[in-house]
């Protein structure tokens, strides 16, 4: 069943490890003011969201083998429409050292003016690299504090073009905008599916 949602769409971050489509973030979006979503649009978001990358300092934690690939948005007010890519170049991490298993992830709890399952998102943040691992085998502080920082940017990103980080309830057909984005602890999560690069 296609996926319909009022004054829905998706994002998706595209991520690749030395050059392979290895994982995708995928996130809601609001779309109260019927922005069009248009290859023009997706480069403009895409440029932002690359640089919001850089200034949010994930960059700083990804390491150098990957890289933030492609930016894709896609409408889904109506069924099935096309996703469109950015054009833009890829932005690689900038973080040395030993690479920690792909599978290791952060979690990022998104919130909106609604309690419930169907009224918070989470997105696993990946990449990280040793120095990003304390002694006590969690995540160091600034993981927490630049992971924040980074979803944060990515809404910022699209509220630059009318849009708005959200969470999308298939279940009751609602997209609720993020209204709080947090690191609940320092805890290590896993993506099994990340284990091995290719999506």
């Amino acid at each position: 069943m296609p996926l319909v949602v009022p004054q829905g769409g998706l994002l998706r971050l595209i991520f690749t490890t030395t050059g392979v489509p290895s994982a995708v973030n995928v996130y809601g979006f609001i779309n109260t003011g019927n922005v069009a979503i248009t290859q023009t649009l997706t480069n403009t978001v895409g440029a932002a969201i690359k640089s919001a990358f850089t200034s949010s300092g994930q960059v700083n934690m990804t390491h150098t083998t990957i890289s933030l690939s492609q930016v894709g948005l896609r409408d889904v007010r109506t069924a099935n429409q096309a996703e469109f890519l950015d054009a833009g170049a890829a932005v690689p991490g900038l973080a040395a050292g030993d690479l920690l298993p792909l599978n290791v992830s952060f979690c990022i709890t998104l919130r909106t003016a609604l309690a419930g399952r169907s009224f918070r998102g989470r997105t696993f943040l990946w990449g990280y690299t040793e120095t990003n691992n304390g002694a006590t085998g969690a995540a160091t502080a600034g993981v927490g504090t630049t992971g924040v920082a980074w979803v944060n940017a990515i809404n910022t990103a699209l509220q630059t073009s009318g849009l708005g980080l959200a969470v999308l309830s298939r279940t009751r057909s609602q997209v609720n905008a993020v209204t709080s984005v947090q690191a609940r602890d320092q805890v290590w999560d896993t993506q099994r599916r990340r284990a091995i690069p290719g999506i």
